[in-house]
């Protein structure tokens, strides 16, 4: 079974992608965005507290059309702000808003989408936020990493279903999980781990509709690609992210202006320390 993604909520198909990976076809629809499911032995306060850390502040609401994904932060050039997000939620022409739980809320417009891929950027107006900006990957793509994510959208434990099992409540939440490998195709997938499983992590989460367009950061503030499609949100399934390759993201830094290597500021800072200091506690907590 397919999780239906896209940018129209309410059932509305407006776009569709079809992915081949492994020699088998799976459809993605697009009809609703993605959110954050978790580990059944965690609370919905522990996601909610978890996405409200540093690292995460720059990841928004993003609404485009009536329907909304999630766009993070990447820095400034040319003068302007911008975000990285999935091409199916908003793609070259569209104009959208960039919002937050606690009433901040931008234009978004100039938006770029890559071609061949689905990876979209667009400028933020107005942007006055001083919070942490992932760079964009330059290098290979291994299976094992740590990642981490945040997203909107209807989110519950694992083992409950929408509409009754799920919150929907426009509030951020941070999730964890591992890299499985690349498809054939390039996507990157991971896999939604239970907790008897050896690849588990602390925070494990897995998109569901809500986060497309979700970036997947490095412990080290590395962006490696954005949630573009997966399945049902149940323990042993996959979602795939469009990759950010050195390629695109050099067409990224060329097209917005944005340092491939700036000087951290201040908030960049304290969030990769946090963050580092966070996943130490996690695996010293592990091994005990």
């Amino acid at each position: 079974m397919v999780t239906l993604f896209g940018r129209q909520l309410g059932g509305e198909m407006n776009r569709s992608l079809l992915r081949s990976f492994a020699g088998s076809a799976f459809l993605i629809v697009c009809v609703a965005t993605q959110a954050i499911v978790y580990r059944h032995d965690r609370t919905d306060a522990q996601m909610l507290a978890f996405g409200a850390e540093s690292q995460f502040l720059g990841v928004g609401q993003l609404w485009v059309g009536g329907g909304f994904g999630t766009g993070t932060f990447i820095g400034y050039g040319n003068g302007s702000a911008w975000l990285l997000t999935a091409k199916h939620v908003i793609d070259t022409g569209d104009t959208g808003t960039f919002a937050f739980a606690n009433g901040d809320s931008f234009a978004v417009t100039d938006a770029f989408g890559l071609a061949g891929v689905d990876i979209s950027v667009a400028k933020i107006s107005g942007w006055t936020l001083n919070v942490f900006a992932p760079t964009l990957n330059m290098d290979p793509i291994t299976g094992g990493t740590f990642v981490r994510s945040a997203g909107y959208g209807g989110s519950g434990r694992a083992g409950t279903q929408p509409p009754g099992g799920w919150v929907y409540d426009d509030q951020r939440r941070g999730m964890e999980t591992k890299i499985a490998g690349l498809y054939p195709s390039g996507e990157i997938h991971d896999i939604f781990d239970s907790p008897t499983s050896p690849d588990v992590t602390n925070m494990e989460g897995f998109g569901a509709p809500g986060d497309s367009g979700s970036a997947l950061v490095t412990s080290a503030g590395v962006a490696l690609g954005v949630l573009t499609g997966g399945q049902f949100e149940a323990y042993g399934n996959s979602n795939w992210y469009a990759t950010l390759t050195a390629e695109q993201s050099r067409i990224i830094y060329a097209h917005t202006g944005i340092d491939p290597n700036p000087v951290p500021e201040p908030a960049s800072m304290v969030a990769l320390s946090l963050g580092a200091l966070a996943v130490l506690r996690r695996r010293k907590r592990a091994s005990s």
